[in-house]
């Protein structure tokens, strides 16, 4: 990694009854809709009990990212046949769920268990690159939006660190509406 130029990347692939994903680089605005979307799929086809994110090589977390984990986590909780982990968080990223509240929703820990672990190793084996399609500028300002209002629903005080990026991302939403 001579450059230090790291790229954001997400894949994800079923191992059994499993889909993990694997987070490479930061957990970003810019992989949170593709994530979002896999994660809304395995959902409603049923095709994995479990959902695990592999964070081993996540450098990062923004706060776009962070929202739409809270958000998936809120809403896999009304179904309990499916469980969602973050799993292999570096003590940094932990930090940063704690300063958003965001670790009071979302089920993580620092390692992986045996079973996970296997699952990670067998990720590559048949992982898909979940690409970012940033040409849909309407549906990422309203991703962007919705998982900057669940920080907020999540943890009030995280309203005054959030209120100009809030009116900035209403105020996007609503233009890009009109221009349709």
């Amino acid at each position: 990694m001579g450059s230090g130029n790291h790229q954001d990347n997400l894949t994800a692939a079923y191992i059994d009854d499993t889909a993990v994903i694997r987070i490479e680089g930061r957990g970003s605005f810019k992989i949170s809709p593709p994530m979002k979307q896999f994660i809304h799929q395995v959902i409603d086809s049923k095709s994995a009990g479990h959902i695990l994110i592999d964070m081993s090589d996540c450098i990062g977390m923004d706060s776009t990212f962070m929202g739409v984990v809270a958000g998936l986590a809120c809403h896999i909780k009304s179904k309990p046949d499916i469980r969602f982990k973050l799993i292999n968080l570096s003590e940094k990223n932990q930090k940063l769920l704690k300063t958003l509240g965001v670790d009071r929703v979302v089920d993580y820990s620092l390692s992986a268990t045996a079973e996970e672990q296997d699952a990670v190793e067998h990720q590559a084996d048949g992982a898909q690159t979940l690409e970012a399609d940033f040409s849909n500028k309407l549906e990422a300002a309203k991703t962007t939006l919705e998982a900057h209002e669940t920080l907020v629903e999540l943890h009030p005080e995280n309203f005054s660190k959030f209120k100009s990026v809030l009116e900035f991302l209403q105020d996007d939403v609503r233009t890009l509406s009109n221009k349709k």
